[in-house]
């Protein structure tokens, strides 16, 4: 039976005043700060079932709240990527003065940039300038791909992990109700106990039995008081896991209204695996990236091909000094790269890298669903099997407890053997009810290996 570890708490005492004065001055902060631990999270009230905990987990969760605002950054890449392929404007203004003529361009991060030839007398002017890409050989689109499936994938990584925080929800939820069960399982013990102890003190005061057999059935008793009080802890501190889990506030007073119970899941391995290809957020996440990194693949072998550009320039106000300062003039402007001493090549090379790195993830993360997918149905499949054993065994050790009790009690028996009996019975009914939690944990498990909630 599973048990959690005891924490002793030991209270340390400041003998001087003085010094309990300062860490009064200089913690106070600190301990506002730790009243105030979770203040801020909802709080929710009444009987809870899975399904709701889970669905108010994967709201008040702020990993998942990260997780979304990723999205939005990632979002906001492409429509940068897009913005690239469509029309920008810049207003620019010179002004100089001074006896000798000179270049000036148009501040950093401003684009389109302009060149402007100052004359040597003083000079100022208004100009707009307008560029609009023709061809870029598929090197702005790539980047328009690139960005799009980088979106895509982050969107599907929310997916995954919402999945996971579902599966933590249930378990933390399942694990609360094997708490719960282990508490009727040491509430059956010790009422067990109690009858023990006043069928040995019958006994005893009718001058059947000897005094040693009460006083063991009395340690029988505490022990079986003990366990109950430390699965009781258990069962609060699992309750406590719950709601922290869920992102609520500690102080929430919450119930769970399922029980464990034996439902076997639809369908089988097959089934699950083709089932997993399509929705497993994870595959579809890295599916995207590689995607991704064709794209961007593309877009670099772009940068190989003329770049050709069209442009506005106009002048709207120009100082004395220039004749015709005011005007526009429209051309194309073509590039292409003759010489660079090979970065486009290895640029070209370092981005076929990553695709062959993208290519091995998404193959190494089919290899994880499938086995994860596997490992489930084994799961169930095992745990389903221990949970006919554990009835079985059930039956048997109750209806074995009967028949030794009765025995005791008309002196057939000894009381070794009724201990014995209640042993394998208190045995038996944890077994049942870890078998339960097992199996509602590997349909968990199994719907977190299909990527769903």
């Amino acid at each position: 039976m599973t048990r959690f570890p005891l924490f002793r708490q030991h209270s340390v005492r400041i003998a001087s005043v003085g010094w309990l004065g300062l860490c009064f001055i200089f913690l106070s902060p600190l301990s506002v700060g730790a009243q105030s631990l979770g203040g801020e999270r909802t709080r929710i009230h009444g009987p809870q079932s899975v399904a709701q905990v889970v669905e108010i987990g994967l709201r008040e969760n702020l990993t998942i709240q990260a997780s979304r605002a990723d999205v939005e950054a990632a979002a906001a890449g492409t429509r940068i990527a897009r913005s690239m392929t469509r029309p920008q404007i810049s207003a620019n203004s010179f002004l100089k003065a001074g006896d000798s003529a000179n270049i000036f361009h148009t501040t950093p991060d401003v684009s389109p940039v302009n060149y402007n030839l100052i004359p040597p007398q003083g000079y100022a002017n208004l100009n707009l300038t307008l560029m609009f890409p023709l061809y870029t050989g598929g090197r702005l689109n790539g980047l328009v791909h690139a960005a799009s499936e980088r979106q895509r994938a982050t969107l599907a990584d929310v997916g995954g992990v919402q999945a996971e925080m579902a599966l933590m929800l249930k378990d933390a939820y399942y694990r609360a109700l094997l708490a719960a069960e282990f508490v009727k399982v040491a509430q059956a013990r010790v009422d067990a106990g109690k009858e023990l102890v006043r069928t040995m003190q019958v006994r005893l005061d009718a001058g059947k039995g000897i005094e040693a057999d009460v006083r063991r059935a009395e340690a029988e008793l505490a022990d079986a008081a003990r366990m109950m009080t430390t699965s009781r802890n258990d069962q609060a501190k699992a309750l406590l896991d719950v709601k922290t889990v869920m992102g609520i506030h500690p102080e929430s007073d919450i119930t769970l209204s399922d029980t464990l119970s034996f439902v076997p899941p639809v369908g089988d391995v097959e089934s699950s695996l083709a089932e997993a290809a399509r929705t497993r957020p994870e595959l579809a996440a890295v599916r995207a990236r590689l995607s991704a990194s064709q794209a961007q693949t593309g877009s670099v072998k772009g940068s190989l091909q003329p770049q050709i550009y069209a442009g506005i320039m106009a002048n709207a106000f120009a100082s004395h000094s220039m004749r015709n300062g005011t005007g526009y003039a429209a051309g194309l402007t073509i590039s292409f790269p003759l010489f660079d001493a090979g970065q486009r090549q290895a640029a070209v090379a370092q981005a076929r890298a990553q695709q062959l790195r993208a290519a091995a993830e998404s193959q190494n993360m089919e290899l994880r669903v499938s086995n994860e997918v596997r490992q489930a149905w084994l799961d169930i499949e095992t745990a389903a099997e221990n949970y006919r054993t554990s009835q079985t065994a059930l039956l048997a050790a109750q209806s074995a407890y009967d028949v030794i009790a009765l025995r005791v009690q008309n002196q057939k028996s000894i009381l070794v053997e009724q201990l014995d009996a209640l042993a394998a019975l208190t045995r038996a009914r944890a077994n049942l009810s870890q078998s339960l939690y097992d199996h509602s944990l590997a349909a968990a498990k199994l719907m977190r290996a299909l990527g769903k909630p």
